[in-house]
């Protein structure tokens, strides 16, 4: 198991975590998504998934929206 394998199920459990914490309406799931997405996005530059680096980058500003707002 390499470097970028281990990345991806620590995103994995992040988001788990980042939603959990939203489902719970607390603030704190916007910044543990954010940082789930931020992982992502750079799995998917990594791994040369565009699409799923963009749309991480889009979801983090949505995040931040979200928090801001809360």
């Amino acid at each position: 198991m390499n470097f970028w394998d281990i990345l991806d199920w620590l995103a994995f459990a992040v988001t788990l975590a980042g939603v959990w914490q939203l489902s719970s309406h607390k603030k704190s799931g916007f910044i543990i998504s954010g940082f789930a997405s931020f992982i992502w996005a750079a799995v998917g530059f990594h791994s040369n998934l565009t699409g799923l680096a963009v749309l991480n980058i889009l979801l983090i500003f949505i995040y931040l929206r979200g928090y801001i707002k809360k």
